[in-house]
C-alpha cells in the first residue's frame, strides 16, 4: 500500500531549495577541483562514496536489490540507464575542464526539454500549452545568456564550444537514464536503482582512474571532494523528501533555481577576491538570459494531473541521481 504524502509546503519548500542551493553550487566546486584530480577519478569516488553509504542502508532495512529483479529485459534497461548517468557525470565534470560553472549550469537545463521530448515520444504523454511556452523560453534564456558569445560557440575549434557540446551530450546522457528509470520503476525503488548504477560505475571506471591524485590535494581540495561526495546523497535526499511534502511541480520549479544560484555564488566570489579566474562576470543580458531560463524550466515542469489518476509530475532535473 502506498503512503500517502504528508502536505507540509514550507518544509517542501525549504527542503527543494537546498538541493537547488547544493546543485547549484556542484560546478563551482568541481571546477578548482578538476586542479588536483582529473574528471573520472572524481566521479569514481562520488560513485563509490554514496555506494558504500547507500548499501549498507537498504541492507538494513531489507530492501537490497535481488539477483532475480535484473532477469529479463530488466537487466538490459538497467545496464543502459547505469551506463547513460556514468556518462553523464564524467561528461559534466569533464566539460568544466573548458568553461565554467555559470555556463555548464545553464547548458544542462537542456535536460528538462529533453527530458520532455523523450517523454512525448517514447511514452505519449502530453505536451501541454504551459510546456511549449516554457520550450520557448528556454530557447530564448539560451539565445540571451550567450548572446556576447555567439560567435565563438559557432567556432568549433574554441573551447568554449567544445565544453558546451560536451554538457549538452551530458544532457542527452542523462535523459536516456531519466526515461529508463521510469520503465525500471516496475521492478526496482529508486534508490535500488540508484546503488545498481552506482556500483556498477564504480566497477566501470576502476581502470581509468587515478586514486594517488587523492594524496596530493590540498586542505580545501579535500573539502571540496567531501563536499561533491556528499552532493550526491544529501541533495538528492533534500529533494526526495521534499516530494514527500509538497506537489512534484513545485519542488521542480524551485529546482529551476540551481543557475540562479551558481551566478550568485560566483558574483559573490568575484566580490571578495576581484582576481578570481573561473567566472564568465555575466552581463546583465545574460544574467537576464538566465533567469527566463529558469522561468522556462519552471514552467515546464507544470504537468496538469488526470481527473482519474494522480500520477506525479515528471521531475525535470538533472541532478535527481
Amino acid at each position: 500500500m502506498m503512503e500517502t504524502p504528508v502536505r507540509k509546503p514550507v518544509a517542501g519548500f525549504l527542503l527543494a531549495l537546498v538541493a537547488a542551493g547544493m546543485w547549484g553550487v556542484l560546478p563551482i566546486t568541481l571546477k578548482e577541483l578538476l586542479f588536483g584530480m582529473d574528471a573520472q577519478t572524481i566521479v569514481w569516488y562520488r560513485f563509490l562514496f554514496a555506494a558504500l553509504l547507500l548499501g549498507p542502508w537498504l541492507a538494513w532495512l531489507g530492501r537490497l536489490p535481488a539477483p532475480r529483479q535484473l532477469r529479463g529485459g530488466a537487466g538490459w534497461w538497467m545496464l543502459l540507464a547505469a551506463v547513460g548517468l556514468c556518462v553523464n557525470y564524467y561528461l559534466f565534470s569533464f566539460a568544466l575542464n573548458f568553461i565554467n560553472g555559470e555556463t555548464g549550469e545553464a547548458v544542462i537545463q537542456l535536460t528538462t526539454l529533453f527530458l520532455i521530448f523523450g517523454g512525448v515520444l517514447f511514452y505519449r504523454e502530453p505536451f501541454t500549452i504551459a510546456q511549449k511556452a516554457g520550450t520557448g523560453l528556454i530557447v530564448l534564456g539560451l539565445l540571451l545568456f550567450f548572446h556576447d558569445r555567439l560567435a565563438e560557440l559557432v567556432d568549433f575549434d574554441s573551447e568554449q564550444s567544445l565544453g558546451v557540446m560536451l554538457v549538452v551530450a551530458a544532457a542527452v546522457t542523462w535523459t536516456i537514464y531519466a526515461l529508463l528509470q521510469k520503465k525500471l520503476h516496475s521492478d526496482f525503488s529508486s534508490a535500488q536503482i540508484l546503488l545498481l548504477i552506482y556500483l556498477f560505475s564504480a566497477v566501470v571506471l576502476l581502470p581509468f582512474i587515478s586514486p594517488g591524485a587523492l594524496l596530493g590535494l590540498t586542505g580545501l581540495q579535500y573539502a571540496m571532494l567531501t563536499f561533491t561526495c556528499l552532493n550526491t546523497l544529501v541533495a538528492y535526499g533534500c529533494f526526495a523528501e521534499a516530494l514527500k511534502c509538497w506537489d512534484a511541480s513545485k519542488v521542480s520549479a524551485v529546482l529551476a533555481l540551481a543557475p540562479l544560484f551558481t551566478i550568485g555564488s560566483l558574483k559573490l566570489v568575484v566580490l571578495v577576491n576581484p582576481d578570481y579566474g573561473f567566472s564568465d562576470r555575466l552581463s546583465w543580458i545574460s544574467i537576464g538570459g538566465a533567469m527566463v531560463l529558469v522561468i522556462g524550466s519552471a514552467m515546464t515542469a507544470i504537468v496538469p494531473r488526470s481527473r482519474d489518476a494522480e500520477a506525479p509530475a515528471h521531475i525535470t532535473t538533472p541532478y535527481a541521481d
